[in-house]
């Protein structure tokens, strides 16, 4: 079966805590629309800008929810090595199945990122999945290291967020030999990826479209590549509606769509960039498209 998996967002109040009541209604509308796992602290859960106390939190809040309903994938990511490793440790407690990890990037990425992972998976007792995003870090595989980084027994898969035909035919072609996961992490091709092979996918729009990208994954599923085609194509108006064509307002405008549908208390976001995106004709464009595609989201 094709997996659904919501790279989840964190829902704030106003005055910037983390909004248990919030949390709740949005895990349990993913649950009832077929998510079958959550990713948490990943970029749309603003990792980066959420101090520890706010992690912890959330983390706990979360995995109490959930329980054994969904498997649970928690971002281990930070700025060096010896934060990851820490990271796992503390975040081992929570209720877990696998851990993610962002390669850092800059000065501090990586000359070996195989080694890398390697010795992040020789740590860590819990599977752990490498987040494919050299856009963001810098940080590129080759087909043979790809290759290299599955042999260890812990590297479960890839959330494959690069956005490269390449790496992710690559990906593909390795599943042949190798046995990992993989997902796709970039909501405009869930529907070619997941009839080419991938496991499932991955994506950060998934805690607004769960039921639609379940709606596509079963239609792959049913070899009804047509009806994936029309439902991926909804998704793009989606995607085009909520986060804008400049994508300028990608977190505030999920979290306002899951405002309208009362899911949400707000759309707070700490990403800087968001602090004042979200204006009156954004605001407009957002209503506009969740009344037209309410019947793929709800």
């Amino acid at each position: 079966m094709k997996k659904i998996y919501s790279a989840s967002i964190t829902p704030f109040t106003v005055k910037g805590d983390i909004d248990k009541k919030s949390l709740e209604k949005l895990i349990e509308f993913n649950l009832e629309r077929g998510v079958e796992g959550f990713f948490f602290l990943g970029t749309m859960g603003e990792w980066a800008v959420l101090s520890s106390a706010m992690k912890d939190d959330l983390l706990e809040t979360a995995g109490g929810i959930i329980g054994s309903r969904a498997e649970i994938i928690i971002g281990a990511h930070a700025t060096g090595f010896n934060g990851i490793l820490e990271n796992i440790e503390k975040y081992s407690k929570y209720n877990c199945h696998s851990f993610a990890v962002q390669l850092p990037g800059g000065w501090a990425k990586p000359s070996d990122p195989v080694s890398y992972m390697h010795k992040i998976a020789d740590f860590s007792t819990k599977p752990v999945y490498l987040y494919y995003l050299p856009a963001v870090n810098g940080v590129g595989f080759s087909k043979e290291q790809f290759k290299d980084l599955f042999s260890h027994p812990r590297i479960a898969g890839v959330k494959n967020s690069s956005d490269s035909l390449r790496a992710r035919k690559e990906l593909l072609n390795l599943k042949r030999e190798v046995e990992f996961t993989l997902f796709e992490g970039q909501e405009w091709v869930v529907d070619e990826s997941l009839a080419l092979g991938c496991d499932g996918a991955l994506v950060g729009l998934a805690p607004l479209g769960a039921k639609l990208f379940r709606s596509i994954a079963d239609s792959v599923e049913a070899g009804d590549f047509e009806k994936a085609r029309e439902l991926q194509s909804i998704m793009i108006e989606i995607f085009d509606g909520i986060y804008g064509m400049a994508l300028d307002t990608v977190w505030v405008g999920q979290k306002y769509a899951l405002k309208i549908l009362d899911i949400f208390s707000s759309e707070k976001s700490l990403v800087p960039s968001q602090e004042n995106a979200l204006g009156s004709e954004s605001k407009k464009r957002i209503e506009i498209c969740v009344d037209k595609y309410k019947a793929y989201l709800v």
